[in-house]
């Protein structure tokens, strides 16, 4: 499986570098930055994106022209959380390459991220490069600079396994609220999520149920989706959690959702209609690169034949540069990508399923996403899903589970049912530590303290065990009230 297939690959031809390793491109250096030696130019690479695409990108690069005429001999892959990022890029990492927006944004707001000089690189935008697609940004400028140029595209919704679809008698989802209802709570639970503070993926999604919906519903629908939920600590978990069988459903990013199809033929990827966006997944050259010209360069290869690395099978991402799917496989690409196949086609006749998932993307009907406000509560919504619906999953599933129950086998009335609905799904009220007051977690609140939160360690975990305990204390109101209801 492809997993393995990621292991072996870091394993036998040493692609990453570990986080605890030094980035140097010579060992003996011992300076931790990138280096030239007198064999060329070793990029390095600061990444969220897999061992494969590490390893096809490798492969296809440093036979590039590009890679020749930059004198580049080596790409070496830093494959760390975003945590990590500031660490390596201070150390000199040339490129920061995939995790979505919101980690570029990050990485911007905190200014690690240099402009984009290269004019190659910068007339790609507007021509092949589209400046916004469905609606949302594929660059991100500021006064005019150019700071990250999405290198993919990516679609948000869920990856449904129809046999086990059948199996625990469930109705098939088309909507986020499909899955915020009764009828899929399941002991154990047959739908997946990840954990927002490890999952950028996860994280986005719930910033589109948040607009798709408003703050207040919004979080009542994250609220019953999370007890009817199985948690997982990161995205990929729970992609290979449906694969397997383990669950129906789960959050996917689009390309897990077709690498599950692929699969897994009992595996369908939906996007859910007029509850979706497509995201553009960024290449950014960063602030203390050693060969800013060489890195841009990379970044030029990246946006156009590069591109290519998404048309694997073993890959199944959507292209920015559409443009890919007209061009004419190379005897090494069919080497690399396709185990010799395809040589002379084009990558849109190989690939016709990948051709109809971007032409699916790109026309679904999506909603009207506002990205600069999303980002004013990414941090506080990261850490408040995580205290009250992540740490103390146990509880509310627990405390979902009984009303069902309890409905379904008549000891309650659908008022009462509907009664403890709205209890469940309520907003917590806690103590906020700047003020000593009870506040509830508004938009405004989450505003306020999404700066501190990630950056003040003291604040965010007294915050959190507030969050936890105030969920924790309202869960088992509900459950109190439960049965008063029963022995009513």
């Amino acid at each position: 499986m492809r997993r393995m297939l990621g292991v072996l690959l870091i394993l036998v031809l040493g692609l990453s570098v570990v986080a605890s390793g030094c980035i140097s491109g010579s060992s003996s250096s011992g300076s931790g930055t990138a280096t030239q030696n007198s064999k060329g130019i070793t990029l390095v690479i600061v990444t969220r994106h897999d061992a494969t695409i590490q390893y096809l990108t490798k492969e296809l690069f440093l036979k590039s022209k590009i890679a020749k005429e930059y004198h580049i001999t080596n790409l070496k892959f830093i494959g760390v959380p975003e945590s990590l990022w500031p660490e390596y890029i201070k150390k000199g990492a040339d490129v920061g390459w995939g995790g979505g927006p919101t980690l570029f944004d990050d990485m911007y707001k905190m200014g690690y991220l240099a402009p984009i000089t290269d004019q190659k690189v910068l007339g790609l935008i507007g021509k092949q490069i589209p400046k916004t697609l469905a609606g949302m940004p594929m660059i991100r400028e500021e006064n005019g600079k150019v700071y990250w140029i999405a290198a993919a595209l990516s679609s948000f919704g869920f990856t449904v396994n129809k046999q086990v679809l059948e199996k625990q008698k469930l109705p098939f989802p088309h909507k986020w609220e499909d899955i915020a209802t009764y009828k899929w709570a399941r002991d154990p639970p047959m739908y997946g999520i990840a954990d927002p503070t490890r999952s950028t993926s996860n994280t986005r999604i719930y910033q589109i149920i948040l607009q798709a919906f408003g703050w207040d519903k919004g979080w009542r629908i994250m609220t019953i989706i999370a007890a009817n939920s199985k948690v997982y600590e990161a995205s990929d978990a729970v992609r290979d959690a449906v694969i397997n069988g383990e669950i129906a459903a789960g959050n996917t990013i689009d390309f897990y959702g077709y690498t599950a199809m692929k699969q897994n033929p009992n595996c369908v990827y939906v996007i859910p209609q007029g509850e979706s966006i497509i995201n553009g997944d960024p290449i950014a050259l960063l602030k203390y690169s050693k060969h800013p010209e060489a890195a841009q360069a990379f970044i030029y290869w990246v946006l156009t034949e590069g591109q290519a690395v998404w048309m694997s099978p073993d890959v199944n991402r959507l292209p920015i540069n559409a443009g890919i799917f007209n061009q004419t496989i190379t005897q090494d690409e069919a080497k690399v990508l396709f185990n010799g196949k395809y040589a002379g086609e084009t990558f849109g006749k190989a690939r016709p399923a990948l051709l109809k998932a971007y032409k699916l993307a790109i026309t679904s009907k999506g909603i009207p996403f506002n990205d600069n406000e999303a980002l004013k509560t990414v941090n506080a919504l990261q850490y408040y899903f995580k205290a009250t619906l992540i740490d103390v999953n146990g509880p509310l599933h627990q405390t979902w589970m009984a009303i069902v129950n309890a409905y379904k086998s008549g000891k309650i009335t659908q008022q009462q049912f509907e009664k403890l609905k709205e209890e469940l799904t309520a907003p917590i009220q806690f103590k906020d530590p700047l003020t000593g007051k009870m506040v509830t977690f508004t938009e405004e609140y989450a505003a306020k303290i999404n700066n501190k939160i990630a950056t003040d360690a003291g604040f965010q975990s007294q915050l959190m065990q507030e969050w936890r305990n105030a969920a924790q204390a309202k869960y088992n109101k509900v459950m109190e009230d439960l049965k008063k209801m029963e022995g009513s």
